[in-house]
């Protein structure tokens, strides 16, 4: 049962934001419904197909727990192979990955940072004697497909660090930070400073000028997989002395294999041949392993993800569904297994259009009746504490901590944002006052331009209104 007193109010300002002047010349559409027996309680253009945003991450999160469970967790290997002969190794150094999207990362406070990995890493080969390397480090990243973006993303976000592709070897989130010095006056150049970590096998053309006082991070990064080119264009605030911005590694396996070749030649061990990467094909030769690397679980990293919108992470659990599901991991299987998945479960995937797990795609989408379908379907399965736990509360936690605060929404509705470029997006739970969990859906396509602020004020509303059903 709903307050029919607040379902009557949110029906209200729903029809009031499609009929505004804020959504005169794009869609609105909205599906809540009962999670126990699937019933429409509030519908409006609930069919249509649009772009998801990140909504879409509680599409990939619900299913990755739904295969793996929570307790999963990734594992990296230092290997080796050949032979050792006193204090020389003749053959190759190894670091496997099976698509860890964490590893590196410093979101866990308990797990290694990329520079304890390095080191970590150096130890483990110099506890064994070895000295030398009569061969190469090596990346090998065969666990996934090599193609780590989608075709779909634009250029304008694959330089960025929320446009790092995804390989089965990831380090440091496949980003670095770039610092930049400014000049004095606007439009005066940058200088850039250095990258952590340092990657000099990345050439840098550098057309980043200063901008006004307290502008902020104005910088676009343009690069593309695999290269070694990176364009920076745009601005950073003037006198700045070191100021940080975060771009994707283009090759982020390779990046892993030359730092720990720079680790261990730091660390006095020699290694004959330059790094390199295995994208595809692994070698059959036996390898020896020195080291295992254990990811965070399953549900932590679920969590990361729905909390702070992390496009790898949900990236990287698409194509491990696709490699467990149909043992292939590239973007269209893995989507296609997704789909599969749920429609085995019941829920209606017409309209499901997506082109990745993260929601970055402008061309992928779904309608807000798959994606209440699909949280309801979520309900009754095993992992659902771990799926429900995962996404933020209003008010309190992740994206939507600020949102709703001093209202019966807040501590009450769970949700995860979503936004690109002309689409706005929420979608979740939210419990009544007579203890019933419904799902949600909002998405708001082709708002009037340069209304961002316009609409997310009107999509709050609709989210506090849903905490008093």
């Amino acid at each position: 049962m709903v307050d029919s007193l607040g379902l009557a109010n949110l029906t209200d300002a729903l029809l009031e934001l499609q009929n505004s002047e804020l959504m005169q010349n794009g869609t609105l559409s909205f599906s809540l419904t009962s999670c126990q027996t699937d019933r429409p309680l509030l519908i409006l253009n609930q069919k249509q197909s649009l772009p998801s945003a990140s909504i879409l991450k509680l599409v990939s999160t619900a299913t990755v727990l739904s295969v793996f469970g929570g307790d999963y967790t990734y594992k990296t290997f230092l290997e080796y192979d050949g032979q050792k002969s006193g204090d020389t190794l003749k053959g190759n150094l190894y670091i496997r990955g099976t698509g860890d999207p964490s590893l590196g990362s410093d979101r866990f406070k308990d797990f290694a940072s990329y520079q304890q990995l390095l080191s970590r890493w150096s130890t483990a080969l110099a506890q064994t004697g070895i000295k030398h390397v009569q061969g190469q480090v090596i990346a090998d990243a065969s666990f996934f497909d090599e193609q780590s973006l989608a075709d779909t993303w634009i250029w304008a976000d694959l330089g960025n660090y929320y446009g790092a592709g995804v390989q089965g070897l990831n380090f440091n989130e496949n980003k670095y930070t770039m610092l930049f010095r400014t000049g004095s006056d606007v439009g005066q150049p940058s200088e850039v400073l250095r990258t952590e970590p340092a990657l000099p096998f990345l050439h840098w053309t550098n057309r980043v000028t200063s901008g006004p006082t307290g502008s902020g991070d104005r910088v676009y990064m343009y690069a593309s997989p695999l290269s070694k080119e990176v364009l920076l264009t745009g601005t950073v605030p003037r006198n700045s002395a070191a100021f940080s911005v975060r771009g994707a590694i283009p090759n982020p396996s390779f990046a892993v294999a030359y730092l720990l070749t720079q680790e261990l030649t730091q660390k006095g061990i020699t290694i004959s041949g330059e790094p390199s990467t295995i994208q595809n094909n692994p070698q059959n030769s036996p390898r020896t392993v020195l080291d295992t690397h254990t990811s965070p679980t399953l549900r932590e990293l679920c969590q990361q993800t729905n909390w702070w919108s992390i496009n790898l992470y949900a990236d990287s659990f698409l194509k491990l569904i696709g490699r467990k599901l149909t043992d292939e991991p590239d973007f269209s299987s893995s989507v296609q297994a997704v789909i599969d998945y749920w429609q085995q479960r019941g829920v209606s995937m017409n309209g499901f259009f997506i082109k990745d797990g993260s929601g970055l795609s402008p061309t992928g989408s779904l309608t807000t009746q798959n994606l209440t379908g699909i949280l309801n379907a979520a309900t009754r399965d095993k992992t659902f504490p771990d799926f429900y736990s995962s996404i933020a509360i209003l008010g309190e936690t992740g994206t939507v901590r600020n949102m709703g605060k001093g209202t019966r929404a807040a501590g009450n509705v769970r949700a995860k944002s979503g936004s690109i470029e002309g689409t706005r997006a929420y979608a979740g739970y939210v419990v009544t006052k007579e203890g019933e969990r419904l799902s949600f859906a909002i998405i708001a396509h082709k708002y009037t331009p340069n209304n961002s602020r316009a609409i997310g004020i009107e999509l709050a509303r609709l989210l506090i209104l849903l905490g008093d059903l």
